[in-house]
Parts: structure tokens; sequence; C-alpha cells
């Protein structure tokens, strides 16, 4: 189950509620009122958010939207990959010493996913081969995997989750061909390319796993949101398997902290809707325009949607 289901959007709805009464005293006070919403209505509207907060933290399926309709395409192996989300100060160990926070949390989740080994085969045995990596007598040069990778980026303007990022692989050059280093370990680095498919999957909905065409890592995506702009240069071979966890574990997303300055704030990145969606991205512009106006030169030195708590896998393995 996932670390925390009341504290992300309990905060959410405080603010919410603390804003609403703050509108409705300006507009009440100055003697005019938009869309009909004096006092009275916002400080009902603040208890009914409150709440159905207190209904949600007892109850999980309450915070967690509808699953999304998923491509008709086979399933063909199931894997699961154990991810940990470290506190803001980076540190996972037990701690007595921290308020009782969402930022002071760390937050397990066993993802399940779901491969379209009939759809993009060679895809699928080059993931499975980061899943479960081949095994010699060296076990001081361990192959590379999924187990010991992370999830670095939340990249808003693609609409994806990144993940698969192993410490230490590089892509490198050995004798005039592409390989990828490993520690002492020098591997082939051949590209993720599958015959073209009578009908080429779509990224038409959030949590698709999704890989570069032309990409020959184990770096991979995990769609936030229908991105048919990716169709050209990516390709889709597997879904998230969706349950209670996971639709929790794709809310909690919206609350990791990322710094993206230049993020573009017209849509709704996890088709989540209402007023929250409205007041953040708000409150995001003027944060991003202060950072702007006051020259912060730490902004070129973080890469776009750099997740600013660390999230981590720790175990993966078949289904």
């Amino acid at each position: 189950m996932v670390a925390i289901n009341g504290h992300v959007t309990l905060h959410r709805k405080l603010f919410l509620c603390v804003w609403l009464w703050h509108i409705c005293f300006i507009q009440t006070t100055n003697g005019w009122s938009a869309g009909g919403l004096d006092r009275r209505g916002a400080l009902q509207l603040a208890q009914t958010l409150l709440l159905s907060s207190d209904v949600a933290s007892s109850n999980p399926v309450a915070t967690a939207a509808s699953p999304p309709v998923m491509p008709d395409a086979q399933v063909t192996d199931k894997v699961f990959m154990d991810i940990r989300i470290a506190r803001q100060d980076g540190s996972t160990y037990i701690r007595d010493d921290l308020p009782d926070t969402f930022e002071n949390t760390v937050v397990y989740i066993r993802l399940k996913l779901g491969l379209y080994g009939k759809a993009a085969p060679n895809h699928v045995e080059k993931f499975l081969s980061y899943v479960i990596p081949p095994q010699d007598n060296d076990m001081e040069n361990p192959f590379p995997s999924y187990g010991r990778s992370s999830f670095p980026a939340l990249d808003q303007d693609a609409g994806l989750l990144r993940g698969g990022y192993i410490p230490s692989l590089r892509l490198t050059e050995v004798g005039g061909s592409s390989a990828l280093s490993y520690g002492a370990r020098i591997l082939p680095a051949k590209l993720w390319i599958d015959r073209p498919a009578v009908e080429k999957l779509s990224h038409s909905a959030k949590g698709l796993l999704t890989h570069k065409n032309l990409d020959a890592t184990p770096n991979f995506g995990i769609t936030t949101r229908a991105a048919p702009s990716l169709d050209n240069t990516q390709t889709v071979f597997g879904q998230v398997l969706w349950d209670e966890e996971t639709l929790n574990w794709f809310r909690l997303l919206e609350d990791l902290p990322t710094y993206s300055v230049n993020r573009p704030s017209g849509y709704d990145d996890f088709n989540t809707g209402g007023a929250a969606s409205a007041v953040y991205n708000a409150q995001r512009e003027l944060f991003r325009g202060a950072a702007k106006s006051f020259g912060d030169s730490r902004i070129d030195k973080i890469y776009d949607g750099e997740l600013l708590r660390r999230m981590e896998v720790t175990q993966v393995g078949r289904l």
C-alpha cells in the first residue's frame, strides 16, 4: 500500500479552504460576490472539503480516480518494481525526530507492469533482460539491473515519468561500435527496434510504458497523460497494471516537487480537473516568475523536471 494516502489530499484541500475563505472575505468586504458565493457558502464548501478528506484518509479508494482505458493489446508478461521515495532531506532510514508530514515520510509502493510481447516483442525482451539479468561466475561484476535503477525526472512537456536510469551504466564506443559500459563489463548496445506492426500502438492514455526508438539504453518512460505527440519517436511496449495502490501512486506524483521553471501551465498534467488545478497552476507561475526576476542561476544547473525527492527501485521481478 502506498504510504500516506490521506496527507496529499488533505493538504491540497486545506489550501483550497483557505483560498476560498480569502477570496470570499475580500469580495464581501468590497460589497460584491463572484459566482454567487458568499461567506456562508464558502464555509459550507470548506466543511464539505474537509469531511471528504477524512473519508479519503480512512478509505484509500476515495482518493483514487478510475483507471484509464488501455490499448487493446495482449499482456504476455507481468513484472513488479518495488519503489521507495526518500524524504525531502534524502534520508530513508527510520526517524522519530521529524514532524509527521508528507515531506518527512518515506513512501513505498509495488508498481505492477504488464508487457506487450506480441505487439513489441524485441522491446519486451530487452526490458526483461534488465528485470532478470544474465548470471555468470563473476559475482564481483554484476550485470545492470532495474533493481538498482531510479526515476529521476517528471517531464511535464512530454507527459512522462522517466525511469530505468541505472547508475554507472554508460553508452560508449568500442572498436568503432556503440557499447554499454557497466563497471568492468562491456555489453552490446543494440537498439530496441521491432518490425513494423500492422498498427503501431499510440500513446493514448496515462500509464503506458514507452521507449525511445533510437535509444540503446534501458531508460524508459511511463506516460502521465495521453501523449500522441510521442508516437513518431517512441514505442509503446507495455502498461501499468492498475489497482488501488497504483492509482494512489499516480495521484501522489502530483505532489512530488520538481524543478521546472519554464514548464507550460495551460493544461492539467494528470487530468484531475477542478479548481485545484487552476490554483496550483497560478501558484506555480508566481514562483517561476519570481525565480526569473531574481536571476536565480541555480535554475540553469538543474534540468527541467528533475524530481527533488529521490525515487529509486529497490527490487524487481516477475509476477
